[in-house]
């Protein structure tokens, strides 16, 4: 599969690069906070980044072979990244989870941003799993808004 769009290269990379870093992260929380209430949406989003890896590697291994200006390290760190470089970086599980939340609240402006470019109708695999990432994504943002935060003693709001 050849994507000629440079516009839609770099948000493959980009999502790519995200969600590796998401991967780290939640791992980290789930070393950070024992609780048995949040293992599972821990989890839950470290499999949700893994697939949407897996799912990508086939695209990912088109761009590299093809012949593009653009390389993987070319694209700059967008939101996403800087708030999940900030929970690599912390100690704190508030702080972590905090910065989780922003990740992953630019991740799905990321994905939002990917399904309105046009060209992206033309690829409707990419289309069909950035949707239901996005999905996911988005219910498992309404669970921690709504359920999790307000009932987990170390992550409850003052």
């Amino acid at each position: 599969m050849k994507i000629k769009s440079e516009e839609i290269l770099k948000g493959l990379i980009s999502i790519f690069k995200i969600n590796e870093y998401r991967i780290e992260v939640y791992r980290k929380l789930i070393n950070m906070i024992h609780n048995p209430e949040l293992q599972p949406y821990f989890k839950a989003q470290i499999e949700e980044s893994a697939t949407i890896i897996e799912e990508l590697n086939p695209l990912m291994d088109a761009v590299e072979n093809a012949e593009s200006p653009l390389h993987f390290e070319d694209t700059k760190m967008n939101q996403s990244q800087f708030y999940f470089g900030m929970a690599r970086a912390s100690q704190n599980p508030r702080t972590v989870m905090v910065s989780c939340q922003f990740g992953d609240e630019y991740l799905v402006k990321t994905y939002k941003k990917m399904l309105e470019v046009l060209e992206i109708k033309t690829l409707p695999y990419l289309r069909d799993i950035l949707m239901r990432h996005l999905n996911n994504l988005q219910a498992a943002f309404v669970n921690v808004e709504n359920t999790l935060l307000e009932n987990i003693p170390i992550l409850r709001r003052k």
